[in-house]
């Protein structure tokens, strides 16, 4: 593999130097020289090719190229020392550059590839002005600049072309894709090419270079970065080669009296269009990688949504003008979503939920919550209610910090909200008879205490004890009892006030919760509840009997807090089911 690059170094720098020196026209050094920037890249490209082996056969080869057009051996030193000193400027520049980033296809590495120009062009012309110098020839800064205007063209319209070559062997993937789409890109901007240099012939003088910028620009704005920069080669190739021709006739006096100014103003203004095409080139890539990645993420967001009742909303707070987009629209792939007054959407909410809503939003806008959550009922297609999630941010405030857009989205969590009503309806009902249990009856009576603390309301608790259940179960099985106490419930639930909360607290034991009542009431209603539950339950092939004694205490008439209250209402139900164990005395007229 060594030996390969060696060979393969040697090869390429000796072809590119003849045909370099072979460009020498009205200059002493060559109009053109190809070498120096397809060496960078090609020793930019892989990291094994900076060995010394390499570095030897470039010499060897640079120095054989000027001995076989009969240059001296002193004369091909100072050119090999000069085009090394290039060479090594450049790779130093260049060395920061990320692999990923050697394609050019991000702006601030063209940028970076125009410093390497300037760089290594001036270590080469320094170089060389030294070299020459030792030879004879005192004008140091003459002969650096001399060499500085012509590498920095040289290098502008190679070096670009040998980073973004595509790597052998190409995949064949890339080859189809060229022929497919770059090709029919570049046909266009190839013919203007043609015909822009045409016009220049035609015309003649230094400005016709202009004329090709056309095609540059052309090329940049629809082809890829390497299309770019073949056709940014091939332009300062065109116009080196037509002044080295005299196709482009030069201003005669300007050229007489100042021929070195025309000639390095002409190889600066080369450079700099290579290095333009190539920066908007790569700014015109920049931007489809941004599109198509935008393009992406709208289709998983599109993908996400699909199926579900989600959305994302736009509110423009000044106009109080609001956008949606649901599932169906973000599924289209539509961009756009007509704009409606906020208060449409807010009417639509329920009313249970939407001065909550409101609310939520409003603290927002006011800046004292960071963002707005909401979960309101929605109508639903079939004409029910969804329950949503909506969730907003500002992104976008005035000068005194105001709220002007704020952006969020929506979610249906239907699903959620009735696992949680399941979760709280466990948490709060007894699972054999749906009444409330005994944390339910435990939180209302907080309740009740509360309000009447709060504005002296008065309330009643009463508690219930079957009798003659044990015998149910002991007789019948529990899963008669079940079925007694389902029965047993029921009946409660039709025989009290609809204001009065029913719960269960015990195996057999119940518990009711009422507002404000007279003892006289209370008594009639502990009468109703009684005679209701000794009615016969029907059991298999026959009926159970099952009594209840009843007890219960006033809020406030005998206690303001939950224990006086159950320990009142526990007596008098100890009280009841004492005087059902006595037996009645016999009456005198029975005696």
């Amino acid at each position: 593999m060594q030996i390969r690059e060696v060979v393969e170094a040697a090869v390429l720098t000796f072809v590119l130097a003849v045909l370099g020196i072979a460009t020498r026209g009205l200059e002493p050094l060559a109009l053109f020289w190809p070498a120096n920037g397809a060496l960078i890249g090609w020793f930019l490209r892989r990291s094994t090719r900076r060995s010394p082996l390499c570095w030897a056969g470039v010499a060897v080869a640079f120095v054989a190229a000027d001995l076989c057009y009969g240059r001296d051996l002193d004369f091909a030193a100072v050119l090999l020392l000069a085009n090394l000193a290039e060479i090594a400027a450049g790779l130093v520049v260049l060395a920061p550059l990320r692999p990923q980033d050697r394609d050019l296809a991000h702006p601030t590495a063209v940028l970076r590839v125009g410093v390497a120009c300037v760089v290594a062009a001036l270590a080469g012309g320094i170089v060389s002005a030294l070299g020459f110098a030792l030879r004879g020839d005192p004008a140091i800064l003459l002969n650096t600049g001399t060499w500085w205007m012509s590498e920095i063209a040289a290098l502008a319209a190679v070096l670009p072309v040998a980073l973004t070559l595509p790597s052998r062997p190409w995949p064949a993937r890339w080859l189809s894709r060229a022929i497919r789409l770059e090709l029919p890109e570049l046909a266009g901007p190839v013919a203007l090419l043609v015909l822009m240099a045409a016009l220049g012939v035609a015309t003649g003088g230094i400005g016709t270079t202009g004329y090709l910028l056309l095609p540059l620009i052309w090329s940049a704005m629809r082809a890829g970065i390497f299309a770019t920069t073949v056709m940014a080669a091939l332009v300062g190739l065109w116009i080196f080669a037509a002044l080295g021709l005299g196709l482009d006739r030069l201003p005669s006096q300007t050229l007489a009296e100042d021929p070195l100014r025309i000639l390095l103003s002409t190889r600066l203004s080369v450079a700099l269009i290579a290095l333009a095409a190539v920066l908007v080139a790569s700014i015109m890539s920049t931007r489809r990688r941004i599109e198509l990645r935008l393009a992406e993420s709208e289709n998983r967001l599109a993908l996400a949504f699909e199926g579900t009742n989600d959305g994302i909303w736009d509110l423009e707070v000044p106009s109080r003008l609001m956008s949606a987009l649901d599932s169906s629209s973000l599924a289209k792939r539509t961009t756009e979503a007509p704009q409606r007054p906020l208060d449409d959407y807010l009417g639509r909410i329920h009313p249970d939920d939407r001065e909550r809503a409101v609310a939520v939003l409003e603290e927002h806008l006011a800046g004292r919550s960071p963002d707005c959550v909401a979960e309101y009922r929605w109508p639903a297609p079939d004409g029910g209610w969804i329950w949503q999630l909506a969730r907003g941010r500002t992104v976008e405030r005035d000068e005194a910090g105001r709220p002007l857009r704020i952006v969020g989205s929506f979610m249906d969590v239907s699903a959620r909200k009735a696992l949680e009503q399941k979760i709280e309806y466990m948490a709060n009902h007894d699972a054999l008879t749906g009444l409330a249990n005994r944390h339910a009856l435990d939180a209302a009576l907080r309740d009740r205490i509360a309000d009447y603390r709060r504005r002296s309301a008065g309330a009643v608790l009463m508690v219930i004890d079957l009798d003659g259940f044990k015998a149910v179960n002991d007789g019948h099985g529990h899963l008669a009892g079940d079925a007694v106490l389902r029965a047993l419930s029921e009946r409660l639930t039709q025989v009290l006030p609809a204001h009065m909360m029913v719960a269960r607290v015990g195996g057999d034991e119940f518990a009711v919760i009422g507002g404000e009542v007279k003892a006289g009431e209370i008594e009639a209603l502990a009468g109703r509840i009684g005679a209701a539950l000794a009615v016969p339950i029907p059991v298999g092939t026959g009926t159970v009997l099952v009594g209840a004694s009843i007890g219960w205490a006033f809020l406030p008439g005998d206690a303001e807090d939950e224990q006086g209250l159950a320990t009142v209402a526990d007596a008098r139900l100890y009280a009841a089911k004492q005087r059902l164990r006595r037996p009645e005395p016999p009456s005198r007229a029975s005696a």
